[in-house]
């Protein structure tokens, strides 16, 4: 049972219409052998998001129109910087991925529908594989930032490199820093293998899934099956090309 939660003013959130402007990739850092983090400097300094929205990326290859989103996996503020957590899958990925400090893209949003505008008054839970982490980084940095003070848990997996779990080091330094973030590490196993023993009472959580393909229902079949609720669950599929 948690305690009765002090008196605290959050921050309430307004993200920009959906709107095009250029920007500069300023970083990029391999995070695993697959995943990188390419952080972009937008040129219209309005831009704002949610926690959890995405960019698109507008560019042709070869003949072939661009047509997938990314997740911003940094904190809203660090508008008018954003970072994106970019997995080597296909044409399109690698295109982002070899993009070079100076270089200059088109993009359009923000969009998506799992965000946080305002934080949350119940428990949170955060199960991440792959780059399925970017949003997730996004929801937690924000909500460390306003010192949320109700626990919030992440297990995050990695199957296309099991033993390397990208911003891994952030996770257990934020441990040390906010006294409600508990994270959790699933090397080469699955994630199913730890939510059973989870010490968190799923009926009270609000509980976000993030992933690749199949694996987004079964990780939801997962978490009802210990007793969460649909009305709990949100998830985001990611796409891999």
């Amino acid at each position: 049972m948690y305690g009765k939660e002090t008196m605290q003013s959050y921050e309430v959130l307004r993200p920009s219409q959906p709107m095009d402007c250029w920007a500069t990739v300023v970083a990029s850092t391999q995070l695993s052998p697959t995943i990188k983090s390419i952080r972009l400097r937008l040129h219209d300094q309005s831009f704002r998001f949610l926690p959890g929205q995405a960019i698109w990326p507008k560019f042709e290859r070869d003949g072939k129109q661009f047509t997938k989103i990314y997740s911003i996996s940094s904190s809203p503020s660090q508008c008018p910087e954003v970072e994106l957590c970019v997995s080597r899958v296909g044409w399109s990925s690698a295109y982002i991925q070899d993009l070079e400090p100076g270089d200059t893209i088109s993009v359009r949003g923000p969009y998506g529908m799992m965000t946080l505008a305002e934080c949350p008054d119940r428990p949170r839970l955060y199960i991440a594989e792959g780059s399925g982490i970017a949003p997730v980084k996004s929801h937690i940095e924000w909500l460390a930032e306003q010192r949320f003070s109700r626990p919030v848990w992440l297990i995050q997996a990695n199957p296309e490199t099991p033993d390397c779990l990208p911003y891994a080091d952030v996770w257990r330094s934020l441990q040390q820093t906010w006294a409600t973030f508990h994270y959790i590490e699933v090397l080469n196993s699955p994630v199913e293998s730890v939510l059973s023993k989870l010490p968190l009472n799923l009926h009270i959580a609000d509980i976000d899934i993030c992933a690749v393909g199949d694996r987004v229902s079964q990780l939801q079949d997962a978490v009802l099956s210990l007793g969460a609720s649909w009305a709990q669950v949100r998830a985001e599929k990611f796409v891999a090309f």
